[in-house]
């Protein structure tokens, strides 16, 4: 196994162990919730045995964390922002914006993609985040001109 096969498979296993124990859940009705032998179970968050993606995806979810987008989050930013984010509205947000985005971001740009520079990144990322906190402060704004209306009796 490469050595970022091993940092992988120990951020995952680092991941298991700290959802199971920030579950406040017993290893036994995690394992029942997962499908899994409380053996197998106990053994993957050690780190003694390998699970599958499935079962990754299956341990997440028992421990009440949204499986697919807090694995995306740990593969991409990291396991304290995975675990800080677990199942909120900026977590569900980023996951739909990071499955979405790469086809949308390559069809739009056509053939102008193969221009991308990995440097970009960062002021793009920045760009986006003012673009979407200018986004939610007028639609916030709008609903509470909406909301006044409707209280003052105003179409």
């Amino acid at each position: 196994m490469s050595h970022a096969n091993l940092d992988l498979s120990a951020r995952v296993v680092r991941l298991l162990d700290r959802a199971v124990k920030d579950s406040g859940k017993p290893v036994s009705e995690i394992a029942r919730l997962a499908e899994m032998k409380r053996d197998s179970l106990r053994r993957s968050v050690a780190g003694e045995r390998v699970p599958t993606l499935s079962e990754v995806l299956r341990i997440l979810e028992a421990c009440e964390h949204a499986g697919e987008e807090t694995l995306l989050l740990l593969l991409l930013v990291g396991e304290d922002f995975a675990l800080s984010y677990r199942g909120s509205a900026p977590a569900r947000f980023l996951g739909e914006l990071f499955k979405r985005a790469p086809a949308e971001i390559i069809e739009q740009l056509g053939e102008l993609a193969s221009e991308l520079r990995p440097r970009w990144a960062n002021g793009t990322a920045k760009l986006l985040a003012r673009t979407l906190e200018q986004h939610i402060t007028d639609l916030n704004r709008r609903g509470d001109a909406i909301g006044d209306r409707i209280a003052h009796g105003s179409p």
